[in-house]
């Protein structure tokens, strides 16, 4: 038999399941899935974006000045 740290360790990657990412939704640009733990994670009034420049796309924010 083995240890249930181990079989956890296998399984998770982590003693604690609790330390994996966790999905907060999706880009309402892309619809990529988002995850708590990515840097670039913007949020708006409306929702979540995977970046700016997702965000800046479904307004229509033009960088180009």
């Amino acid at each position: 038999m083995t240890h249930p740290d181990i079989l956890k360790m296998e399984r998770f990657g982590s003693l604690n399941p609790n330390d994996l990412p966790r999905k907060v939704g999706v880009c309402l640009c892309c619809g990529e899935a988002l995850y708590d733990d990515m840097p670039d994670l913007t949020e708006s009034t409306d929702g979540l974006f995977c970046d700016m420049a997702c965000c800046h796309e479904h307004y229509g924010i033009d960088r180009a000045y």
